[in-house]
């Protein structure tokens, strides 16, 4: 009789992660750990994992109702970043975006918001009901990106627009470019409208006085992830509010309506142990991770044909500064798209980028990184010759679309898919986001033109994604309009 074979049960999740894991790769994308421990207090939550996962038991306190170490963690936090409140976060710094907007708007209230957003604040938008005012920022076609909002175009908002109640601001952006700061918080307190700050991409601001300013210095409340450029778990973050400009209880109440019940104690300890590592050595461990990146960029410009953006771009187009950390290597002048160099480098040499678009790659380097995972990614890109191919150049709209609906009221009409190629003059229902970064080239409610068609057809014949236009690429409008 035969023996009868047991079946393999089928993880595919886990096997993935496995084979991912096992890799020897050197990683230049979020988590900033890089799956690295970092000292005894990540050996311990390794070592506990299991038992450390719990719930709201007698002595663990309430994330909901903070009034024991939970509320000790996040005074701590408050502290190391000037803030008068700090709050953790187990949705991601998106569920802080919303709360902050939640705090400060009602249905019909304008706000001005840079172009240059994450997703996440269409959320808020479509949850308050209110009525975006938006801000071009400037645009590097050099580099093929937008870059940041000037002071200037703030101004003129403003002033078209005096009921506003404020202004969101995205500081610094995905490739690392922050505004003045400084000067649109005196713009828009001098009307006396609320500065929120999202700024999931710098929480080690503040720590070198090589990087940019801290939203902490002039923001009315703001957002970082420190799962992104520091060392806690992706999913967690930290918000920030300072001053008498935000209605907290109203801030906590909107956290409540977009946070789990049942939030991970798992999250909140690695949020707890990032911060104990930043007090401890935040600034030694920062300067680390500007030094890798600073020999990085010098030999990327040295030894290979490609271009890494430094500090020379300061003051250009408006980028008030930089963030050093960060390695935005342009690779179209010498023949390549973004997208074929990421390829290239994941299937040939094991390394993983943190993305790419049309024409650059990006790598995030933090203090988790190591010299030998430097020594590969130059080895590896000083392999690559330049090429004699033409890029595909795309001409991206200077000019915001024309808004018919409020993103809430799109969002609630019906809609109805349609070729990408047959959308022209109809009203976007789902926005059009090119991910990463996450910036929205249309919005729920503006009027699709052939210009946005365009760019859409050659991003996706390019090897790019968006994400709001399916694999048929077929897009979601409004019907009979």
């Amino acid at each position: 009789m035969k023996k009868k074979v047991k079946k393999r049960v089928e993880v595919p999740l886990v096997e993935a992660l496995r084979k991912y894991g096992d890799r020897d790769s050197a990683r230049f994308h979020m988590p900033g750990h890089k799956g690295r421990e970092l000292g005894r207090l990540f050996k311990d939550l390794k070592k506990s994992l299991y038992k450390w996962d719990v719930t709201e038991i007698p002595g663990l306190d309430n994330l909901h109702q903070p009034q024991g170490p939970i509320k000790r963690a996040q005074q701590k936090l408050a502290q190391l970043y000037g803030a008068d409140e700090s709050y953790f976060l187990v949705n991601g710094a998106s569920s802080g975006v919303i709360a902050m907007m939640g705090a400060v708007l009602a249905p019909g209230d304008e706000i001005l918001i840079s172009r240059a957003s994450h997703r996440s604040v269409l959320s808020g938008l479509i949850l308050t009901g209110a009525r975006p005012v938006y801000v071009m920022p400037e645009r590097d076609e050099d580099l093929g990106v937008y870059t940041q909002v000037t002071p200037e175009a703030v101004t003129q908002a403003l002033i078209k627009n005096s009921n506003a109640k404020g202004m969101l601001l995205t500081s610094p952006v995905y490739q690392g470019f922050s505004p003045d700061l400084s000067a649109i918080s005196q713009i828009v307190h001098s009307k006396r409208g609320v500065l929120l700050v999202d700024e999931a991409q710098g929480p080690h601001f503040g720590f070198s006085s090589a990087l940019p300013t801290g939203a902490g210095q002039v923001a009315d409340a703001w957002v970082q992830s420190p799962h992104k450029m520091l060392t806690s778990f992706t999913q967690s973050a930290w918000l920030h509010v300072k001053g008498n400009k935000i209605d907290r209880e109203r801030m906590k109440y909107f956290l409540q309506l977009v946070t789990t019940t049942s939030p991970s104690y798992i999250l909140m300890a690695s949020l707890d142990i990032a911060r104990a590592v930043m007090e401890d050595q935040g600034k030694i461990l920062t300067e680390r991770a500007l030094e890798l990146a600073d020999n990085s960029r010098k030999y990327i410009n040295k030894l290979t044909p490609f271009y890494c953006v430094g500090p020379e771009i300061r003051g250009q187009k408006g980028i008030y500064d930089i963030d050093l950390s960060r390695l935005m290597v342009n690779v179209s002048k010498a023949g390549y798209t973004g997208y074929e160099v990421e390829e290239i480098l994941r299937k040939r040499f094991n390394i993983y980028a943190e993305y790419a678009d049309l024409y650059n790659i990006y790598f995030l380097v933090t203090f988790s990184n190591t010299r030998k995972d430097i020594r590969q990614l130059i080895k590896a890109l000083s392999r690559l010759k330049a090429s004699a191919n033409i890029q595909t150049f795309i001409h991206w709209p200077d000019k915001l679309p024309t808004k018919v609906l409020e993103p809430r009221d799109a969002f609630y009409s019906p809609g109805e898919y349609i070729s990408l190629r047959k959308s022209r003059g109809r009203i976007i229902k789902e926005a059009l986001v090119p991910y990463p970064p996450g910036i929205p080239l249309l919005m729920p409610g503006e009027i699709i033109e052939k210009e946005h068609i365009q760019v859409l057809a050659a991003l996706l014949k390019s090897g790019g994604h968006c994400q709001g236009v399916t694999s048929g690429e077929f897009v979601q409008v409004v019907p009979g309009i």
